[in-house]
């Protein structure tokens, strides 16, 4: 029942308002996240500024349906902010407040009230208005009463209204409608009679008629406004006709039985789904309850749907934001199991559980505290507010509170890197083309590889099996997916180093070929072996004095068909970057990725990352220099850059490239900052 508080105060000061604001362009893109999905019910009557940047992270925001006279610039620009904020307005499906009567004429509000039939009205036997909230009158759902002078009852004027006088300002990407209960008998304060014979109805009576009317009136709103969104808040009862359902003060009751009637609501939705769940701090402002906040949260994620978390009924216009909010858990890969406290596949108090792309959502609904063993290990949130609970530790096991829930991310997610080398057990963070990071960092950490090796996942043999490439102490190991090893020492027994590694097939032959530069030493060498272990040629990528050694990447950098090795100097040298031939001749690119005073040397990668079939090639900044990715042109032109800090950084930034999300376009892969 939300917006009841707001009811005197909301229409108090609309006087003074002044309708028409200046545009928001001075509010810079901010997006939403992508997970968790997160609405927000703002139905304060005046929205601020602020208000409108904060709103622009939500992934749904309901407005009062007034704000498209009110503020009219203001939905717009938080449209511009971000696109995909799907903005729903507010209005009661069954009832009229008596404020909107006093309305300015321009409010879509006082347009409706004036439009109310006397026959619309729920009265009880005797002739007199029903009520559910002091202040507003019952508007009659069913086809039992009367139709107005219009001809239409208020089932099948409330769409049309909807239709003509809200949606159609191109405002709103659809309706928010209240109070969709099931039947009229538990909420009205006496006994109704629905269709004016002067006899009370039977409470059965007139729920099953309300509920017949409230299906026909939600149906022809969808069949009036095709594509738009419509969500009612009210329970399941109308799963079918509704994007979603808004399950307010959750859990209303035992939590089992309710999280079973929002998992099914899901189910029975017009697609797309919208059910969310509403937790909130029982009209008290209590942003910091943040173990009821996670509660409500792990019931909306392993659930599968939207989640909401504020002060109640009384005050649904906040916009507290949460660290767990901001954490990009990527899509589900599980249904919803049982991890611990519980046992078989019911539906009943337990700690249930959900994978996802990113990480692991628990929450505990059993009135006990539940020892937990995680499936492999995990890393907390590193957070600002409840630091105790999200305090970046790693954990394969944990203990969580009685009605609690918590986000965890995977640590090891080197699953989803192939192709590229990495690091391996370094923290990483994956960035697209243009700089934006698209997950969560992880930690590229694999078991069957050496602990800081430079690791490859590739198939190698092309036999159809992964095969893993590590380099580390001066030895490279292959192992083949089929069970074998092979195992060079590229540079002698006596260089016992750091290696740089890529794998690529430098002579059309159906293998691929090992690359390797030497990472310390005089002779910044660099080395082409078979998989057999057959040196096949070599050549020094710089100055034979130079002692930094030398990093590696390879790639078709053209689209002719062929690989090319890119070379990057080492420590103490400056940002050189150079292309070769896979025989080692030079490929006639040789430039600076960033300024050539710099002497941290130059992390190299190369990578299609905008699938067009020919690879760009990734420069990294060295150390001592603010970190720092550049994307050159196979002829050394700059195309794009991005910053990823401001101070000095001083191991400097190591880059790969992956297609982790599968999309067909590389993605930058990022180790050397902080993972908190």
């Amino acid at each position: 029942m939300p917006m009841r508080s707001h009811l005197s105060s909301f229409f108090a000061g609309f006087v003074a308002l002044v309708l028409l604001v200046a545009p928001l362009d001075v509010f810079a893109t901010q997006g939403i996240q992508g997970s968790p999905k997160i609405m927000d019910l703002f139905l304060d009557w005046q929205i601020k500024d602020s208000d409108v940047q904060a709103l622009a992270k939500w992934d749904v925001v309901v407005l009062d349906y007034d704000q498209q006279a009110r503020y009219p610039e203001k939905l717009r620009a938080l449209k511009r902010l971000s696109p995909s904020t799907k903005i729903l307005a507010y209005i009661q499906s069954e009832e009229i407040p008596d404020a909107r009567f006093s309305e300015p004429p321009e409010y879509p509000g006082a347009e409706l009230s004036s439009q109310i039939d006397q026959s619309w009205y729920v009265r009880d036997a005797a002739g007199n208005k029903a009520f559910f909230w002091p202040g507003s009158s019952l508007l009659n759902v069913t086809d039992q009463g009367p139709a107005g002078l219009s001809g239409q009852r208020w089932n099948q004027f409330l769409p049309r209204f909807i239709h003509d006088q809200i949606l159609s300002t191109g405002l709103w990407d659809g309706v928010f409608l209240d109070n969709t209960f099931s039947g009229i008998s538990h909420f009205s304060k006496s006994p109704v009679d629905l269709d004016r014979n002067g006899t009370a109805d039977s409470a059965a009576a007139a729920d099953a008629s309300w509920q017949a009317g409230m299906k026909k009136m939600l149906s022809l709103v969808a069949q009036l406004n095709p594509g738009a969104i419509v969500v009612g808040n009210g329970g399941d009862a109308y799963a079918a006709q509704l994007n979603g359902a808004f399950f307010e003060h959750f859990p209303s009751y035992s939590w089992a039985p309710n999280w079973q009637q929002f998992r099914d609501t899901i189910a029975r939705n017009r697609a797309p789904s919208y059910t969310a769940l509403n937790v909130n701090t029982d009209n008290s402002d209590t942003p910091n309850n943040y173990q009821l906040m996670r509660y409500g949260l792990g019931s909306a994620l392993v659930g599968g749907g939207y989640y909401s978390f504020d002060q109640g009924d009384y005050n649904h216009d906040t916009t507290w934001w949460y660290d767990e909010y901001s954490a990009a858990l990527g899509v589900a890969r599980s249904s919803p199991y049982i991890i611990a406290g519980g046992g078989g596949s019911a539906v009943v108090p337990a700690v249930w559980a959900r994978d996802f792309q990113n990480g692991l959502v628990l929450v505990n609904s059993t009135s006990k505290a539940q020892n937990v063993s995680l499936p492999g290990v995990f890393e907390k949130l590193h957070g600002t507010q409840d630091t105790k609970q999200n305090n970046g530790a790693l954990v394969t096991t944990l203990t969580l509170a009685p009605h609690d829930g918590i986000v965890l991310f995977r640590r090891s997610d080197a699953t989803e890197i192939r192709g590229g080398s990495f690091t391996n057990g370094t923290f990483v963070r994956a960035y697209d083309s243009q700089g934006k990071q698209i997950q969560n960092g992880f930690f590229a950490q694999r078991l069957d590889a050496p602990s800081g090796s430079a690791t490859a996942v590739t198939d190698v043999d092309m036999d159809g099996k992964d095969d893993i490439v590590s380099a580390a102490k001066g030895t490279v190991t292959i192992k083949f997916g089929a069970g074998k090893s092979v195992s060079m020492q590229p540079f002698g027994k006596g260089y016992t180093g750091t290696l740089s590694l890529a794998v690529a097939n430098t002579n059309r032959d159906p293998q691929k070929e090992i690359i390797v530069g030497r990472g310390s030493g005089k002779t910044p060498g660099v080395h082409v072996f078979s998989i057999a272990g057959k040196q096949l040629t070599a050549w020094d990528a710089y100055a034979a004095a130079f002692g930094g050694g030398v990093r590696v990447a390879a790639g078709d950098v053209n689209h002719d068909g062929l690989t090319e090795i890119v070379t990057g100097a080492g420590p103490g040298g400056g940002p050189h970057v150079r292309l070769w031939k896979t025989d080692g001749g030079s490929w006639g690119t040789s430039f600076f990725a960033f300024d050539q005073s710099e002497r941290g040397g130059v992390s190299v990668a190369v990578g299609d990352l905008d699938g067009d079939g020919k690879a760009e090639i990734i420069a990294g900044s060295g150390q001592g220099a603010v970190p720092r990715v550049r994307i050159f042109s196979s002829q050394g032109t700059l195309q794009r850059e991005f910053t990823l800090g401001a101070k000095p950084l001083v191991g400097g930034l190591t880059v790969s490239t992956s297609d982790i999300n599968g999309d067909g376009r590389a993605e930058i892969l990022v180790a050397g900052l902080s993972a908190f």
